[in-house]
């Protein structure tokens, strides 16, 4: 396939999910407008629930739209919303101005995913990519503005790497028919056991890896006292993230159930780690690393999982795909900021690890009962 059109795709997923990539920017909008941390972290938490409900429903008929003409569409709303919070300093308007593009954000992905399944299925792992390196790799580089420069100058970047991306669409990206897909026919596939037992195992993963994940930022500041290289250290986890994406997608074609079997365990063992280690510095690094090369994993394993189990209907698969990433980063936020707002931070581990050690019994019960799906 042509490459410019998959590169295209790739920095419209890469610039959509950028807006997702503020969790290290929590304490700074709680700050910036003078509301608490639960309040603060709305501006994500809320972004992720729309996300997850419009998965679920919009792609379904939104593909009827021309492909070029909806690309186009959805980056000139995150454009417009992103410059608008530049100067807004009302937490509430800035909170509606920032909700707007979440409800054209799963739609978007989900389309461009479709788009690549249909043009090359051996390049879908590149646009999903997109996803991670944007909301992951973006964290250290949206942290490293807010830090310096305040929440407004994260605006601005936001703003012109969806510039970008929609000049790239602009040139590279051909007109292509939407197709219309009966939603309530893919809802019928949505009853099947093995999908069900599917999407419970990647809310239980989903959520145990964000309500860690997203407090990166606090627990570098406060009980790991980084403060000038904290950008890095999150820079690192970014870039790991990625390389985990490549990695998983090559292991899970290789030995697929094993691996996602051991997944939740390994993790469980990281997580443990950087709870038993958060004051020294060297080993919060190390471990930050690991994180980030098995959290870009679990997007790999979420979107091969969750497809697998309704190959009838991609597109809807590729919705929950996105409801369940997002939901579990909404429930991860909302859970996190309540414990420390609460003064228990500490049971943020405490409940990841829960999540973790539960997971692979999932995973058990739908290798045992359909171990030929693929």
């Amino acid at each position: 396939m042509d490459k410019k059109v998959l590169f295209s795709l790739f920095i419209m997923t890469f610039s959509l999910s950028v807006f997702l990539s503020i969790a290290g920017l929590i304490p700074t909008i709680a700050q910036y407008y003078h509301v608490s941390m639960t309040m603060a972290g709305l501006f994500l938490s809320l972004f992720a629930l729309i996300l997850a409900i419009t998965g679920l429903i919009l792609p379904s008929y939104l593909s009827i739209i021309e492909r070029k003409k909806f690309f186009t569409i959805t980056l000139l709303i995150f454009i417009i919303s992103s410059f608008l919070q530049i100067f807004i300093t009302n937490f509430y308007l800035g909170l509606i101005i920032r909700l707007i593009p979440a409800f054209f954000y799963s739609s978007a992905i989900s389309i461009a995913l479709t788009v690549i399944g249909e043009l090359s299925c051996k390049e879908t792992n590149k646009v999903i990519l997109g996803v991670p390196a944007g909301s992951v790799l973006g964290l250290s580089i949206s942290t490293e503005i807010g830090v310096a420069f305040g929440y407004p100058s994260v605006n601005v970047w936001m703003c012109l790497i969806n510039i970008v991306a929609l000049i790239c669409i602009l040139l590279f990206f051909p007109k292509l028919e939407g197709h219309k897909r009966n939603y309530f026919s893919s809802l019928e596939h949505a009853k099947s056991e093995k999908f069900i037992i599917s999407v419970l195992f990647i809310l239980f993963i989903g959520i145990a890896i964000s309500i860690v994940f997203n407090y990166f930022s606090y627990f570098l500041l406060e009980i790991t006292c980084i403060t000038t290289d904290m950008s890095l250290y999150l820079l690192s986890n970014g870039v790991a993230s990625v390389i985990g994406t490549c990695l998983f997608g090559y292991l899970i074609n290789k030995k697929r159930n094993v691996a996602i079997l051991i997944y939740p365990i390994i993790f469980l063992l990281v997580i443990f780690s950087f709870y038993d280690n958060m004051e020294i510095p060297t080993l919060v690094f190390i471990l930050l690393i690991i994180f980030g090369l098995l959290d870009g994993s679990m997007h790999i394993i979420a979107q091969f999982w969750i497809s697998s189990s309704i190959r009838e209907a991609p597109e809807f698969g590729n919705g929950v795909y996105l409801f369940t990433n997002n939901l579990n980063r909404a429930l991860g936020i909302f859970i996190g900021g309540m414990m420390i707002d609460l003064g228990n931070s500490d049971n943020i581990f405490m409940i990841s690890m829960a999540l973790f050690l539960i997971a692979p019994i999932f995973v058990y019960y739908r290798m045992k009962k359909y171990p030929n799906l693929r």
